[in-house]
């Protein structure tokens, strides 16, 4: 039950009460003055009072009370927010029998993740016709991990997705530090072997963990194991266990520590943790989902430079070759100096002699200016589709019913069922 501040009663209005709302079983408080605010929708008109219930004195609706939090909170503080746990489909029709338009959607509600989250299939919880209250306690405890870890609804999710993050910093700074030289030609690993591995285990313990309970609380598991980031998410955690089993098994077999590309490749995988810093980014998610979008205009121009780096490279070889300068020995050799050109890096350790050695290399340095200058208006225009989502809600599918089906504007002697 939601009741205001006691704050809010010294500023309320004599002749105002208090409303008792009975959502499916749930009980709900708040000022008649906060439903009266929005006099055209069902809450704040007269037919409200189809619903009233004369012995216990509340008004009765059999509607979703998880869904009817987000309504009531549009009559106290003006903005509709949307719930990704939710069905678009079933929120829109408590927003229509209510009579609310889908024009009150908060701006920050039609970023291009949410839209997207919402024109994905998703397993209503309608479908499931499980309430909260009636729901087992293995589902409701699944509900409740999938809220701490996949939303930043709650105060607690939002403080243990603050702490996985800064976790994962702390585990990427501890692995650049370890190769720092600390005393004698040893690194810092070598001297604080031991406080590095404490610090490692435990941020690995908790990431475990972490990946343990998203796994549990999955709807789809398998979905979740081939799921991008939570691949990522594994290749950060298994490195260290691989690790610890490799160590075990040498103090019986030492000659197992001398394949030292074995190890050198666990050392690399153990960088990918950083990936997982894309999990709590919205803009490095915004970022990767412009990339993909781009891929195929993106994967073009890539096609275009490694013909025009052959092309110039090819030139340079036989205009090269034979002279004074003995550094385009061959195709593959010249393509290191077209590279770097068209990449305007300019090393200067390869650099042609002749002069229409260097007229081809002029000409290759400007096509490289032209050809790093074409990704930006695609990745540009794949930005700008999050404006676009924004003007999502003023589609014809996303408009309110008109008015000759909102609920407000039956006749009031229509009975309670045909609101439904």
């Amino acid at each position: 039950m939601t009741l205001q501040s006691r704050r809010g009663r010294r500023y309320m209005r004599k002749d105002d009460k208090i409303v008792t709302l009975n959502v499916s079983g749930r009980k709900f408080s708040t000022w008649e003055s906060t439903l009266k605010k929005y006099p055209n929708t069902l809450l704040g008109s007269e037919a409200l009072k189809l619903f009233f219930d004369q012995e216990k004195k509340e008004y009765f609706l059999d509607r979703d009370p998880h869904m009817f939090r987000y309504i009531l909170n549009y009559y106290k503080v003006g903005k509709l927010h949307l719930s990704l746990e939710d069905c678009f489909d079933a929120f829109q029709e408590e927003l229509q029998y209510f009579g609310i338009s889908l024009d009150e959607i908060n701006d920050c509600c039609y970023d291009e993740e949410c839209v997207n989250a919402f024109n994905q299939p998703y397993a209503c919880p309608c479908n499931d016709a499980i309430s909260p209250r009636t729901a087992g306690i293995n589902t409701r405890i699944r509900r409740f991990i999938r809220t701490v870890f996949e939303t930043t609804e709650t105060r607690l999710s939002r403080f243990v997705q603050s702490f996985i993050t800064t976790l994962i910093y702390l585990s990427v700074i501890s692995t650049i530090v370890e190769t720092i030289e600390c005393k004698r030609g040893k690194t810092c690993a070598e001297v604080y072997q031991k406080e590095f591995f404490i610090g490692e285990a435990i941020c690995m313990s908790i990431f475990t963990l972490e990946y343990i309970l998203r796994f549990y609380a999955a709807e789809k598991r398998f979905k979740f194991v081939v799921e991008k980031m939570n691949i990522l998410d594994l290749l950060a955690i298994l490195p260290f266990y691989i690790h610890l089993s490799v160590q075990f098994i040498a103090e019986k077999e030492p000659a197992l520590l001398e394949n030292t590309n074995a190890l050198v490749v666990l050392r690399i995988l153990r960088m990918f943790r950083i990936l997982k810093l894309s999990r709590h980014s919205k803009k490095m998610r915004k970022m990767g989902h412009a990339l993909k979008r781009a891929f195929v205009d993106l994967g073009f121009l890539f096609f275009a430079f490694l013909l025009a780096n052959i092309l110039f490279a090819s030139i340079l070889y036989f205009i090269e070759r034979g002279k004074s300068s003995k550094q385009f020995t061959s195709i593959p050799d010249s393509m290191w100096y077209t590279i770097v050109t068209m990449m305007t890096v300019g090393y200067g350790d390869c650099i042609p002699k002749t002069i229409p050695g260097k007229f081809v290399g002029s000409i290759c340095c400007l096509m490289g200016i032209i050809m790093l200058a074409l990704p930006i208006p695609i990745l540009q225009e794949g930005n700008e589709r999050e404006e676009q989502m924004k003007n999502t809600k003023n589609s014809p599918s996303r408009k309110c019913p008109t008015k000759a089906n909102c609920h407000v504007d039956q006749p009031a002697t229509t009975s309670s069922t045909t609101l439904l």
